[in-house]
């Protein structure tokens, strides 16, 4: 009979200890280790496995100038956004997780790439290791898609490498990594180990066949991708879907990619049919404008247009309440802060209501200004019924900030019909202005620009 090992695995860092330790070594997080059983002999043979994909890699020792700077051949994937967001397109050999929550549109995009890329007459493989052919089918069915795609209901990882040696295809989809299980590793799929093992195995067989592989992975409660830490370390590429069931608006967000920027956001709109490219954002966001202060976000090498509401009340309890949608409140509080003391407008007593329209997350500080005029608009019982648009970050002591690519928001502000941009004085020196048509508003802080206005 075969003898069993236990090790626990951290499911935030994948640091391995031989025994149970109520506080990872290696992160310092608690509570995070877990157990996982090996077979001691499919352990050993394992790590001798391992050892095999470096050897048949490039090993002798090279000088960086003398090493060839080969052009990569990307694949489109048919989505202009999808490929946004992978840097170009797909990379062949590479491994890519796409996680996201329940229902969010994983499935949807993954199966409509297959499509597109089937009806190019390329060998796409989908690997069902939730669902069944039949559920894949209806999915297909209700999609309108009906292309020649390869479909395997399979979740042994032995099996599915063996199909994919086989079957030598284009593309791999693998739906989903927490339903796949190693014969090996005696614990049950979903496990730290289970999981490691078989991202290890499947990277191993993407690189070594030069066929890309798309993962789809889970959301755990926290929001974070279900599995141990060292499986995002593992794949060349982590993208996830964001944004509610309740909006048809989806956002594909690249948190780590080894082929590209991980600043590209994609956008996405869910109808009965299936996820469709939005290409110009900007109007989908301001299609019905209601009085908000307009803003021009940069996200990777796309400026998008958004509008930035402010609701405030006057607060029955002695804690006001403060809500921000689409921005974190650390820095809502702050610019709240900023706000009090230079426009000498108390706020104790006021709840403080902040949206940013469309449902999309904003890290950019740029957006420091539009927040603050909205704020103080709502305050004063104002709207922006001209349509004007801040840019600029805020600091402490109220001064306006330049901030990064503010030619590049300009004229796609200028683009979009936008004629009246508030934007920080320090901007003369390295705008010239002369080539854009339209009114700009200088202002070197927040006091001297309310007084302008």
């Amino acid at each position: 009979m075969a003898k069993t090992v236990s090790i626990f695995f951290c499911s935030e860092c994948g640091n391995e200890s031989q025994s149970y330790l109520g506080k990872c070594p290696a992160c310092h997080t608690w509570g995070s280790l877990k157990e996982a059983k090996f077979d001691k002999s499919s352990k050993k043979s394992t790590s001798t496995q391992d050892t095999g994909f470096f050897v048949k890699a490039e090993s002798q020792i090279l000088n960086l100038q003398d090493i060839a700077a080969d052009q990569i051949n990307r694949m489109s994937s048919g989505s202009s956004e999808l490929d946004r967001v992978l840097g170009g397109g797909i990379v062949p050999g590479s491994l890519t997780l796409l996680g996201g929550e329940p229902g969010i549109g994983k499935s949807t995009i993954l199966i409509q790439v297959a499509d597109k890329l089937a009806k190019k007459n390329l060998k796409i493989l989908y690997i069902s290791a939730e669902e069944s052919s039949r559920q894949l089918k209806l999915r297909a069915t209700r999609l309108n898609i009906n292309s020649a795609i390869t479909v395997l209901a399979q979740n042994n990882l032995t099996q599915i490498i063996d199909a994919i040696e086989t079957q030598e295809p284009s593309l791999v989809i693998i739906d989903s990594i927490q339903a796949i299980y190693s014969a090996k590793l005696d614990s049950l799929p979903g496990s730290p180990s289970q999981i490691r093992e078989s991202a290890g195995q499947l990277m191993r067989c993407a690189k070594l066949s030069n066929i890309p592989i798309f993962l789809v992975g889970h959301i755990n409660k926290d929001g974070d991708l279900a599995g141990p830490k060292i499986l995002e370390h593992m794949v060349d590429t982590v993208i996830q879907f964001e944004g509610s069931s309740e909006s048809q608006l989806r956002f594909l967000r690249s948190m780590k990619n080894r082929f590209g920027s991980t600043d590209e956001i994609g956008i996405f709109q869910m109808s009965e049919t299936g996820l469709h490219d939005i290409n110009n954002p900007s109007e989908i966001f301001l299609e019905e404008k209601s009085g908000g202060m307009l803003f021009a976000a940069r996200e990777g090498r796309r400026t998008i247009l958004l509008e930035i509401q402010a609701l405030a009340l006057n607060s029955d309890y002695n804690n006001p309440r403060r809500i921000a949608n689409g921005i974190d409140a650390t820095r809502l509080h702050q610019i709240l802060a900023i706000v009090e003391k230079k426009l000498a407008i108390c706020l104790s007593k006021t709840d403080i209501y902040l949206n940013v329209v469309g449902g999309i997350h904003i890290k950019d500080t740029a957006v420091d200004l539009a927040i603050a005029l909205a704020i103080y608009n709502s305050v004063q019982g104002q709207n922006n019924d001209r349509d004007i648009i801040a840019l600029g970050e805020l600091g402490l002591s109220g001064e306006i900030r330049s901030v990064a690519n503010l030619e590049a928001r300009l004229r796609e502000c200028i683009k979009l019909g936008y004629q009246e941009i508030i934007i920080p004085e320090s901007a003369k020196k390295t705008i010239n202005f002369k080539e854009l048509e339209a009114k700009f508003i200088f202002a070197k802080n927040i006091n001297d620009l309310v007084k302008k206005r």
